[in-house]
């Protein structure tokens, strides 16, 4: 059994770890339940995720238990894709890095656009990337979440720049990390099969179990649900929190 746990809203909120959250994941550890971090959040590398994790919870962590959009995005690509041009942060410029592919900032050389969430973005950037698209690149999402929680409230998310791109070029991209095929791909990679998904958003943590008959989707409204939104979630279980989630897990183990 493996848990796969969303990291925003579910485990903290910008830099405010949640309540519970450490003593519900020693617990996992304690039960020798294998805990993966599936995020849509491309602006970190799995080492500077992994480390967040650390500092906020204090549970060890390695770098491996994240799979991020960024790895699925890149995921994607092929030798000949390359270059790309980025518009996003260190997550998505060390998938591709670690892909061996090459980044350029010229539109008229990027063979691929790679769309994140870039909190420093300008109009500068979002105009070459839809020169590039434009003239043939390929344009695809790390991911098309509209908003971003954080300790203070919401702020707009990846989709909301993808959505600005493709508005732009009036091209459709490809969406790579949750719910879509792709980070599933990445994830059955990893030799996951029977798990429980934990997430906060009912379109993404719980849409991307849907297809997996072997995963089962937990609801926490800590992040993006709310109330309002228990009916028409989908989630298989919907509690308020990680630990209660945790609960729920280990009481399940337990039985079987």
């Amino acid at each position: 059994m493996t848990v796969l746990c969303d990291l925003d809203g579910v485990v903290y909120r910008g830099r405010a770890v949640l309540p519970g959250v450490t003593g519900a994941l020693t617990r996992l550890e304690d039960a020798d339940i294998a805990v993966f971090y599936i995020t849509n959040n491309s602006t970190r590398t799995p080492a500077q995720a992994a480390e967040k994790i650390r500092a906020l919870t204090g549970i060890e962590t390695d770098e491996s238990q994240v799979l991020s959009s960024s790895l699925a995005a890149v995921g994607l690509l092929e030798p000949e894709d390359g270059p790309v041009l980025v518009v996003g942060e260190a997550g998505v410029s060390d998938a591709v890095a670690r892909a061996g592919l090459k980044e350029t900032a010229e539109p008229n050389l990027a063979r691929s656009v790679l769309v994140g969430l870039a909190r420093h973005i300008d109009y500068d950037l979002l105009g070459r990337a839809m020169a590039a698209i434009r003239s043939g690149a390929r344009f695809i999402a790390t991911n098309d979440d509209a908003t971003f929680p954080t300790e203070d409230g919401f702020m707009p998310g990846a989709g909301a720049i993808v959505a600005a791109i493709a508005t732009a070029t009036s091209m459709t991209p490809i969406v790579a990390g949750k719910p879509h095929a792709p980070m599933r791909r990445l994830i059955r990679s990893r030799g996951v099969g029977r798990a429980w998904v934990i997430g906060d958003r009912p379109n993404t943590d719980i849409a991307i179990a849907r297809d997996e008959p072997d995963w089962e989707s937990i609801l926490v409204l800590t992040g993006v649900a709310g109330s309002d939104d228990v009916d028409a979630s989908g989630a298989d279980h919907v509690v308020a929190d990680l630990p209660a989630a945790v609960d729920l897990v280990l009481s399940v183990a337990g039985e079987s």
